[in-house]
């Protein structure tokens, strides 16, 4: 049974072996969809069509049926000449009642609105709370980038070393070198063994947390491709989520302080009514026999109209509460901006000096092996001059990372429209 997480892991690098490549945009946008709450807007959905179904049965007609059978003690009697009155003491009545609403002041269309919007902004606090995960796939995807580089310029200086081990070994053997100057080269090449197979578990481990992330089989082996978030163009506008919840919240109230107008108009209703029993209307006929009534009702709470005012306050108020949380965002969006420049800015001058500081010791270093091979230096002063270089490559790699995390940054502040 010890082969099946073998075939596991084959069948499954085989399926990933068809994507060579990704990028920070494609992780950004599955880790979305893998978000478990990204499924709670379909569930909004359906509750927002249940809500407004119940909403229009306001609409259909009201039926009440009620049975009644009464006995009296006492019913009324008089005597006229000629006609003499024996009332029964008991009574029957079954009603029908139909009541149908003919005009409700708009209170359900409002209503059906106002469930709508509030479906909406259900999803749009959704949405703030999935663009939250951003921060954390960039975090990775950068890092993974700065494992990527440190590994191939490790695995560059140990293809270095194992070439210059060869060449002192042959100067060790014809007598030029002590085994000493081959000793340090050798324990050099341990020392980045080692390092490899940290950097190399590292960046496993970073593959492994963007897999979990974005739902996907992420390779070690795959190419990182060097893309900051939203493409290789700034961002100009503030498309932030939090941004468009605030205009739809301002929207929301609107529409509540229209309901509260609607609420303050007056109703029109019909209804109709259908007995059988008796004694009816005529209560001299104490026969059991079907009799109706019919009526148009309109009702008013005019009491209503006290409270619009205060709802309009209470609207205003709404309203400046918006305009300070809208203010907030924009001087949180607008300082962090302001730092994500002037990094980029930064790291263009960096970089080009960084240029110029990698091509020095580039020669350095060559002139330095030159000198080891024909026995002017030791290997301890090599081996420095080597690592500076591989120190000058690498930093000059994390200077182009960071360059395109803060483009990323830059433009996940404003708010990435296609995430």
């Amino acid at each position: 049974m010890r082969f099946l997480p073998f075939v596991f892991v084959l069948g499954a690098s085989t399926l990933w072996g068809q994507m060579n490549s990704l990028s920070l945009d494609s992780c950004l946008h599955w880790a979305r969809l893998n978000y478990p709450i990204y499924r709670q807007s379909e569930l909004f959905k359906a509750q927002m069509m249940t809500n407004v179904q119940g909403i229009k049965e306001a609409w259909l007609p009201k039926l009440n049926v009620s049975l009644q059978g009464t006995y009296q003690s006492e019913v009324v009697q008089f005597n006229i000449p000629g006609f003499t009155t024996n009332f029964p003491h008991d009574s029957y009545l079954g009603s029908l009642a139909l009541e149908q609403m003919l005009f409700d002041g708009g209170i359900s269309k409002r209503q059906s609105q106002l469930e709508a919007l509030n479906t909406d902004i259900e999803i749009q606090k959704n949405k703030v709370e999935i663009y939250r995960i951003v921060d954390r796939v960039n975090q990775i995807y950068m890092s993974i980038l700065l494992a990527k580089a440190n590994i191939s310029m490790l695995e560059l200086l140990q293809d270095n070393l194992m070439k210059r081990s060869v060449s002192v070994a042959a100067s060790v053997t014809n007598g030029l070198m002590l085994q000493t100057q081959l000793d340090e080269i050798e324990v050099e090449m341990l020392k980045t063994r080692q390092q490899l197979i940290e950097a190399k578990e590292n960046l496993n481990g970073l593959c492994a947390s963007l897999s979990i992330l974005t739902g996907k089989t992420i390779a070690s082996t795959t190419e990182f491709l060097e893309t900051p978030a939203g493409g290789n163009t700034l961002l100009m506008n503030n498309m932030r989520p939090e941004a468009t919840l605030l205009l739809m919240q301002e929207g929301f109230l609107s529409e509540k302080y229209k309901l509260a107008t609607n609420l303050a108009m007056p109703k029109l209703y019909v209804n109709v009514v259908g007995n059988y029993g008796r004694p009816g209307p005529n209560f001299i006929n104490q026969d059991l026999r079907f009799f109706g009534s019919g009526s148009l009702a309109f009702k008013w709470n005019i009491s209503n109209l006290y409270g619009l005012n205060r709802e309009k306050q209470r609207l205003e108020i709404s309203r400046k509460v918006l305009n300070i949380q809208r203010d907030q965002l924009n001087q949180n969006v607008e300082t962090s901006l302001a730092t994500h420049a002037a990094q980029l800015n930064t790291m263009d001058q960096v970089l080009q000096l960084d240029d110029a500081i990698v091509r020095k010791k580039s020669e350095i270093a060559a002139v330095a092996a030159n000198q080891l091979e024909n026995g002017k230096i030791t290997a301890t002063v090599y081996l420095l001059q080597l690592n500076d270089e591989m120190a000058a490559r690498l930093n000059r790699k994390v200077h182009e990372i960071k360059r395109i995390n803060a483009w990323s940054n830059y433009n996940i502040t404003l708010g990435l429209v296609n995430f």
